[in-house]
C-alpha cells in the first residue's frame, strides 16, 4: 500500500474549486492499492484532519505527517490545487528539493504555462497560432491609443498569473478598460490584453499516463454567459459541454495536433486540458491558454473526456499516482 497525499486548497480564487476537485480524486483513489489523505493547504497552513476531526499539522523539512507516534511519509502527492502555489510552479520546486515524488508537471512547465502572456510566446514559437496581445504591469502606463490598435473592441483583459477566469475581464469599449484592469490588477502584478476572437471554445484534454501522448477528446464548451468565465465552468447551468465537438473533422485533426505539440514542447506530465478558439472569421484555432492542474470535479471536462474514452476513472488516477512515482 502507498501513501498519496491529495493535496488541496491554495491561495487563490480557485480555492473552492480545488477542494472540490481534490475530493473527487480523493474519491476515485483506488483504496486496495493506495492510502491517500486529504491534506488542505491555506497560506503557510498545510494539515491533515483525522476522521474523528484531529487536526495534524504537515512537517515541512520533509512534507511528512506524525501521528499518534507514526512518522507517515508519502510515496507520492497528488497536487490538486489549482493557482498558486500548486499550479505556478511554487510547490513542485519545493517537492522536487526535498525529494519528494509528486503528480504532473514539473516547475518550470508549470511556472511557464500559468503566465499566459509568457507561455502564449512559447506557443507561438512552434508554429501554434495566438491571438494579438499586449503586456502590462501594474505600474505601466496604459496606451489606450495602442490597445485600440492592436486589439480592437471588444477584447479580453486577463490577470497573466491566474486560473479558472478569475481577473478575465470582456471589454467592448475604452470606458471599460480603466475597470477591468482594476480587476486584473487585484489577483496579479502584470496583465494581458488580447484582441477577441468571435468563434467556437474548445478544449483537448492530453495526459501522459498511458504510456507517450495521449489525446483524450476535443470538447466544444458552449457558455450561456458572453465568455466561459468562472461561474459557466463551475456551476450546471453555466454552459454545456459537447464531447466530441461537432467540428469538421479537418479542424478536429488540426486541434488535436495543436494540442499534443504543446504538450510535447512545453515537456508536460499527467494531464492537462489546453483550450482555444475556432475563429468563424478565418476556420483557425487560436490557441488560448494551458491548463496543467485541470478542474476535475463532478461537472469538470477532464473527467467526462476521460469516460468518453472509455476509460476507467478509477484506473487513470492510478496511471496518474504510477507515473509520479517512476519520474
Amino acid at each position: 500500500m502507498y501513501n498519496v497525499a491529495v493535496i488541496a486548497g491554495g491561495d487563490s480564487g480557485e480555492y473552492e474549486i480545488s477542494l472540490k476537485t481534490a475530493d473527487n480524486i480523493f474519491n476515485q483513489l483506488d483504496r486496495k492499492l493506495f492510502n491517500p489523505y486529504l491534506i488542505h493547504f491555506k497560506g503557510s497552513d498545510w494539515s491533515y484532519t483525522s476522521e474523528s476531526g484531529l487536526k495534524y499539522v504537515i512537517d515541512k523539512n520533509d512534507f511528512s505527517l506524525h501521528i499518534d507516534g507514526e512518522h507517515i511519509v508519502f510515496d507520492v502527492a497528488f497536487i490538486a490545487i489549482h493557482g498558486t502555489p500548486g499550479e505556478n510552479g511554487k510547490l513542485q520546486g519545493y517537492f522536487e528539493m526535498i525529494g519528494q515524488p509528486y503528480t504532473g508537471c514539473d516547475r518550470f512547465s508549470s511556472a511557464l504555462t500559468f503566465n499566459k502572456y509568457f507561455c502564449n510566446l512559447a506557443v507561438a514559437s512552434i508554429g501554434v497560432p495566438i491571438s494579438p496581445s499586449l503586456h502590462f504591469y501594474h505600474d505601466d502606463p496604459v496606451d489606450y491609443d495602442r490597445i485600440e490598435r492592436v486589439c480592437g473592441y471588444p477584447c479580453f483583459v486577463k490577470a497573466c498569473n491566474s486560473g479558472s477566469s478569475v481577473g478575465v475581464t470582456k471589454v467592448h469599449n475604452r470606458e471599460e478598460m480603466a475597470g477591468a484592469f482594476a480587476e486584473a490588477f487585484k489577483y496579479d502584478n502584470q496583465l494581458m490584453v488580447e484582441k477577441f476572437v468571435r468563434g467556437r471554445e474548445l478544449t483537448c484534454g492530453v495526459t501522459s499516463v498511458y504510456g507517450g501522448i495521449r489525446v483524450l477528446a476535443v470538447t466544444e464548451v458552449v457558455a450561456s454567459n458572453e465568455f466561459y468565465d468562472y461561474d459557466a465552468k463551475y456551476t450546471a447551468v453555466g454552459h454545456k459541454l459537447l464531447t466530441p465537438a461537432d467540428i469538421p473533422a479537418d479542424k478536429e485533426r488540426v486541434v488535436r495536433d495543436y494540442a499534443e505539440r504543446i504538450f510535447h514542447h512545453l515537456d508536460c506530465r499527467g494531464v492537462v486540458r489546453v483550450d482555444f478558439i475556432l475563429s468563424e472569421d478565418d476556420g483557425v484555432p487560436y490557441f488560448l491558454e494551458v491548463n496543467t492542474i485541470p478542474g476535475q470535479t463532478a461537472l469538470s471536462i477532464v473527467p467526462g473526456q476521460v469516460t468518453y474514452n472509455n476509460l476507467d476513472l478509477k484506473e487513470f488516477y492510478t496511471k496518474m499516482v504510477k507515473e509520479a512515482m517512476e519520474n
